[in-house]
């Protein structure tokens, strides 16, 4: 009876969640029902977030080549190399590697990840990087391939393949084929060092974004029984996918993006994608930018100053909130806060 009336109570919630991006078939009973899913409900959600981001992106199409626009929404990705004049890399590339503030670690599986949020206040001590997000062809590229004005969260982050060597055999669930949710998002990364293929590059399926008949397909028949799932990302709405279901999918196999630094690529994380295996130790450095928003608002919101300063904010908050709640168990949260700040990004 308890149980009954807790659900009841929380139903309005659940419901509100399905014009958000909520995405866990595990979290939310109703996203994750399989009846509801039989009749479509998963496949609704997909068809018509991604109408919606379409047309959000078509609003902010406006300053965006013909060819940048086409092979975006044909492939998934774009790709621009030598981004910035030598000049410009020089000091970015300076201001970059011997970068000392606040910077927070992630452990999974073999890989450590050390991401530093570029804050307007953070950027105001690095002038290069700030010149580079604030560059007229960066941002009108960033607002188009997210669909929204708001700024993406901008961080510099530096990927170890390889360093963390108390994993106990676990897999670094990043380095498996997924998709990061149900709807469009934008992830953008503008290289500081040149990537190896055999250094765990960042890989694509190209043109994974599409909903064609077969995607819709998979993605019906995945949303039955994805409550149930034994991969628990799977679970929370962040699919999985094996080369098997690719074929299935008429899909090509990942692309890797061996690229030499000062190279800027956008993708639609959609789209299938993973970090690359690494046959050795290797680092890679890079200003990482990240963006999901709601898939059903139907414009692409507002931009400016006062809103990047207010999520950041709000990022900070989150990220303590997290520090303290996981103080309380004993422990430390998964993005933890390196505490000696002397030492720069670079030598970490």
């Amino acid at each position: 009876m308890n149980n009954f009336l807790v659900n009841l109570s929380k139903t309005p919630f659940w419901l509100f969640e399905l014009l958000t991006t909520a995405k866990s078939f595990k979290g939310n009973p109703i996203i994750g029902s399989a009846m509801l899913n039989r009749l479509g409900l998963h496949v609704v959600r997909l068809v018509i977030s991604h109408g919606i981001m379409r047309a959000r992106m078509w609003m902010l199409a406006v300053p965006i080549s013909r060819q940048d626009r086409q092979f975006y929404f044909r492939e998934g990705y774009l790709i621009k190399e030598n981004f910035l004049s030598d000049e410009d890399f020089n000091a970015l590339e300076k201001e970059a590697k011997s970068f000392n503030g606040d910077i927070r670690e992630a452990r999974q599986g073999d890989t450590i990840t050390l991401r530093a949020a570029l804050s307007p206040d953070v950027l105001e001590s690095i002038p290069a990087i700030d010149s580079l997000i604030n560059n007229k062809q960066f941002k009108q590229l960033a607002h188009f391939t997210a669909g929204h004005l708001r700024e993406p969260f901008y961080y510099l982050e530096k990927v170890k393949n390889g360093y963390n060597s108390n994993n106990n055999g676990a897999p670094d669930p990043q380095k498996n084929l997924h998709s990061d949710t149900f709807h469009p998002t934008m992830k953008c990364w503008f290289f500081i060092d040149d990537v190896k293929e055999e250094a765990g590059p960042f890989m694509y399926v190209p043109g994974s974004q599409r909903l064609t008949w077969k995607n819709l397909k998979w993605q019906y028949y995945m949303s039955i029984g994805a409550r149930d799932a034994k991969n628990t990302l799977h679970g929370k709405g962040s699919s999985r996918y094996d080369a098997k279901d690719l074929d299935v999918l008429g899909l090509p196999p990942a692309k890797a993006f061996a690229v030499k630094k000062n190279t800027l690529i956008f993708a639609n994380t959609f789209g299938i994608h993973r970090r690359g295996d690494s046959a050795q130790k290797s680092t890679r450095l890079a200003l990482w930018g990240d963006s999901r928003t709601n898939p059903f608002i139907p414009l692409p919101g507002l931009g400016g100053e006062a809103i990047n300063k207010i999520q950041y904010y709000f990022l900070d908050l989150y990220r303590k909130k997290a520090d303290e709640n996981a103080a309380k168990r004993g422990g430390l949260s998964p993005w933890k806060l390196l505490k000696n700040n002397e030492t720069s990004i670079e030598d970490r």
